[in-house]
């Protein structure tokens, strides 16, 4: 990689472009302030502050000599201290969700404001398309899906698709999706494990056209659009949330499902 390669990532890794900057700099060789200024086009202010930062979080140490006092980068493991840290941070605000959201609804329903029998919720954009993924996680027993593509279309991202797979298999549930011909690869996924929990049919598009994917899981019905007339278009979904429309739209999976190949 080169600098600005590793920059990024370090990025991903929780650094700013500034704090990268500078750590691999002393990665490379030990430096005064100055030096690393010099160096990294870092403002000198900025600099000692930045350094006293990074020494508290054990990934640069100071060392002083008869020429004076330098910088030095500490072992890159230690890297990985801080995304220890992070998902034990993580794991807490998981184990206060659980242990909180019992009240909260308790409180809700205390109060009367009970969400309506019939429900929709609207979403736009990769963040809105990561949101219905991520509730689709809820499921029980079975997800069923008029597919219409992958979840790296609906995400842009083929680490947060096989996230979200990885995930699926987690929460326990099988998948069935019908599509039609072409419209997704056979390997479209590495998982073995979600390989095992997922079976697919397809139906032409002469019988169903299928531009939208629709998935339905408990009592919603999510549906996912980014294809217009030319292409390409902006992202929406939207979710409703109704016992007896899941249940029709289930049935009519179930039709479509029998005569599919």
């Amino acid at each position: 990689m080169n600098n600005k390669q590793l920059i990024a990532s370090l990025r991903r890794l929780g650094l700013t472009a500034d704090e990268s900057a500078i750590y691999i700099t002393l990665l490379q060789n030990q430096s005064t302030h100055q030096e690393l200024a010099r160096k990294t086009g870092v403002n000198r202010t900025k600099v000692y502050r930045i350094a006293e930062d990074l020494e508290k979080r054990s990934l640069i140490n100071k060392q002083t000599d008869d020429r004076g006092t330098f910088l030095i980068a500490t072992d890159p493991g230690t890297l990985d201290v801080e995304i220890t840290n992070k998902e034990q941070q993580l794991q807490s605000q998981r184990d206060t969700f659980v242990d909180l959201l019992p009240e909260l609804n308790e409180l809700q329903r205390r109060g009367g404001n009970v969400p309506g029998l019939f429900e929709v919720n609207t979403y736009e954009g990769v963040t809105g398309m990561k949101q219905m993924l991520w509730h689709e996680l809820k499921a029980k027993n079975e997800v069923v899906i008029f597919g219409s593509g992958t979840i790296e279309k609906l995400v842009d991202s083929r680490r947060i698709a096989e996230k979200h797979r990885s995930l699926s298999v987690d929460a326990g549930y099988l998948v069935r999706e019908i599509i039609n011909p072409g419209k997704k690869a056979k390997d479209f996924t590495s998982l073995e494990e979600f390989k095992a929990i997922f079976s697919k049919k397809l139906i032409p598009e002469t019988v169903l056209l299928l531009e939208h994917q629709i998935v339905i899981y408990n009592d919603t019905v999510a549906v996912y659009s980014w294809r217009g007339q030319n292409g390409e278009s902006p992202k929406v979904g939207y979710e409703v949330i109704n016992k007896s429309y899941a249940h029709m739209m289930r049935q009519m999976f179930d039709h479509y499902w029998t005569i599919a190949e």
